[in-house]
């Protein structure tokens, strides 16, 4: 193989479209800086950004609202081609007492009497209107079947179905046009889902986020979309895009950290988990993939409804106190360099060996034989495959040589003529031939192997986008 230079990170600005997103969260408890992230955010190519609309912020003396701190967000990321989308959430202690959260969150305006719900309300309808021109998407609560953020009371989803009932029709009344979400801490959770979308909920939906924090981000994956999917083809949802709304993987676990890591310090690991994140949400069409987070949480305690977190988990791209770049945000570079709204899945036939990497002769786990995974996408007329072992990145399952890959020629798409090869991880970029060039099939040999999304397509795919 011959280097032939590396993707070209493209700016927020320059990419028209697409579902790469990143969480802009915990802005209501002042978790970070926003001013030294917004630069470096569109310097990578991202086009979303989850922001927590925080009622506690916006009133802090009753019935006077004040926007300015969620305006220059809203604003600088809007002017760097990125679009805020709003997670309107929490309560405001001036109309709520209790809880272990002094920025009330998780606490739920539905149980704190007429006077509290009322404020709710109105603090809705202003929000909505104030942001009627810049904002179009509004997610209402987040991760509504936890208690660590639905409190007083245990979480209940016809109870959910009901504070939508209350929130909904106020912004819908000032933006007509609005698109309402939904969201969830799992793909598919029956006990919860189940009675949120038979209460008919769908009616007022435009979208239902997911939240798939999970070791290997692929596991279950597709059949909690396709059972998430039916319950909500069956309920009237069939309109409802699915989002990945909120998901990650830290470069640094506390100790006994509940997502059960052994590897506590990694940067490798989380720049991994990213990029199989994304690839596989939107081989499996999430309309938008949003990584948690932006920044390290670590200038202040992690505030929740019920437990308060001195240390969390690292999940940022960016090192906390320095704003440093990982490699997590490098990554996401190169992610937001291929995924675009001209890379789509597709339904390709492709064939992975791995014999020669691990012959039959040898005693060896056939495993890596049947869990290979080969993504199938379309970019600009031409196929494109990503492939990749779904081991745990905590294995440092390393790089292997010497695997093939047989792909079929698509009527429907140009043939890969002048193939190349993308490693992800650092964004290097191959020129080779195939093996063999037959009549139906292309066939390349000798390729590398390892736990993370590596490509092959044809150059003319990735016209502007070598530098």
């Amino acid at each position: 193989m011959k280097r032939i230079g590396k993707l070209r990170m493209m700016r927020s600005d320059e990419i028209e479209s697409s579902g790469i997103g990143i969480g802009f969260e915990c802005l209501d408890r002042e978790i970070f800086d926003p001013e030294r992230c917004y630069d470096k955010l569109a310097e990578i190519g991202v086009k979303h950004a989850r922001c927590q609309t925080g009622w506690l912020r916006c009133e802090k003396e009753k019935g006077v609202y004040d926007f300015d701190w969620l305006d220059k967000i809203v604003d600088n990321l809007l002017q760097r081609g990125i679009k805020p989308w709003f997670n309107v959430s929490y309560g405001n202690p001036l109309y709520m007492d209790g809880g272990e959260s002094n920025a009330c969150v998780g606490m739920v305006p539905l149980y704190y009497g007429d006077e509290t719900l009322q404020a709710w309300r109105q603090y809705i309808n202003a929000l909505a209107m104030h942001y009627r021109d810049r904002v179009s998407h509004f997610e209402i609560w987040n991760e509504p079947e936890g208690i660590d953020f639905w409190q007083p009371k245990a979480p209940d989803p016809l109870e959910y179905a009901r504070f939508i009932r209350v929130t909904a029709p106020l912004i819908k009344d000032a933006i007509p046009d609005a698109k309402i979400g939904a969201c969830s801490n799992f793909v598919f959770y029956p006990e919860y889902m189940v009675p949120l979308f038979r209460s008919g909920i769908a009616e007022l939906l435009s979208f239902y986020c997911v939240h798939a924090y999970r070791i290997q981000p692929e596991l279950h994956y597709a059949r909690e979309l396709r059972a998430l999917r039916k319950l909500m083809d069956c309920n009237g949802g069939e309109h409802v895009d699915i989002w990945q709304g909120e998901s990650g993987y830290a470069s640094h676990f506390p100790e006994n950290h509940w997502l059960g890591t052994y590897v506590r310090e990694s940067e490798i690991n989380q720049a991994k988990w990213l990029l199989r994140r994304f690839f596989t949400d939107c081989y499996h069409g999430a309309k938008m993939t949003s990584f948690f987070q932006m920044v390290d949480m670590t200038a202040k305690p992690y505030q929740k409804a019920v437990n308060t977190v001195q240390s969390p988990a690292r999940h940022g791209i960016l090192n906390g106190n320095t704003y440093t770049p990982k490699m997590a945000y490098n990554c996401l570079g190169n992610v937001a360099a291929i995924l675009d709204a001209d890379t789509k899945p597709a339904d390709l036939f492709a064939k992975l060996s791995l014999t020669k990497a691990f012959p039959k002769s040898m005693r060896t786990s056939r495993l890596p034989d049947i869990s290979a995974t080969v993504l199938g996408f379309e970019r600009n007329g031409y196929p494109l495959y990503a492939y990749y072992i779904p081991e745990d990145v905590q294995m440092e399952y390393g790089k292997v040589n010497g695997v093939t890959l047989e792909v079929l020629k698509d009527e429907c798409l140009q043939n890969i003529n002048d193939p190349v090869l993308v490693d992800m991880l650092d964004g290097e970029i191959f020129s080779f031939a195939p093996h063999h060039d037959g009549k139906h099939a292309l066939c390349f040999t000798e390729l590398p192997i390892t736990d993370y999304p590596v490509i092959i397509t044809d150059r003319m795919a990735l016209e502007n986008r070598i530098a």
